[in-house]
């Protein structure tokens, strides 16, 4: 008997829209401005639904989004349900954050996770109250939280123990199921107050594309 292959299951929290600048994200985050048309919006998740469309392997990928990372029509084209999962990434209103994806996906969002803003600035940028991690659920809130499921971070571990070492814990958190989780902005960049990134490397070669 054939063993079938693992699928490889991936978490991609898409929490700002211009990876090429911190400072313009924060900007629009901070005036509550969405623009899917603006230059270079969701440019490295775009880079990484297509490398998970290019890959020869088995591919699920989830992909979770705020209010302000909404994804455009070229993103959008590109999340073939096949291998595309599309959830909602929490930042203030779960229900009113839920509905709009729905309705600006045209997709069913059946996975939520929660956007989380430990420093203080981060819970200023984001209209929390001072210490507010994460927001709140309603009792009867209907979606399923992806928080359940044993996920690992790529972007952190790059960050941590470097390429090699990564490479060889990949093999064990596929083979174990595991989600591995990343943040499009830490693709090529490093960031070392975040201590994430970059795993552009990593994620090439766990996906087998050139």
């Amino acid at each position: 008997m054939t063993e079938q292959p693992v699928t490889i299951k991936i978490r991609i929290d898409v929490d700002y829209p211009y990876p090429s600048s911190r400072i313009k994200s924060f900007l629009y985050v901070a005036l509550g401005i969405k623009d899917k048309k603006g230059k270079n919006y969701l440019q490295n998740a775009t880079v990484i639904a297509k490398m998970i469309n290019d890959s020869p392997k088995e591919v699920m990928a989830y992909w979770f989004f705020t209010p302000y990372t909404i994804p455009d029509k070229k993103l959008l084209d590109l999340l073939n349900p096949n291998r595309h999962d599309i959830g909602v990434h929490i930042a203030n209103n779960a229900v009113k954050e839920w509905h709009i994806l729905e309705k600006e996906t045209g997709r069913k969002i059946q996975y939520y996770t929660f956007h989380g803003t430990s420093s203080l600035i981060a819970q200023i940028l984001w209209r929390r109250k001072l210490g507010q991690k994460q927001s709140t659920l309603p009792s009867d809130f209907p979606l399923k939280s992806f928080h359940d499921f044993k996920t690992t971070s790529l972007d952190r571990r790059i960050y941590e123990v470097g390429l090699d070492s990564v490479m060889q814990e990949a093999e064990k958190w596929i083979s174990q199921g595991t989600v591995i989780s990343i943040h499009p902005e830490w693709l090529f960049v490093e960031g070392k107050k975040n201590r994430r990134g970059p795993f552009y490397d990593a994620l090439k070669t766990i996906l087998g594309v050139d």
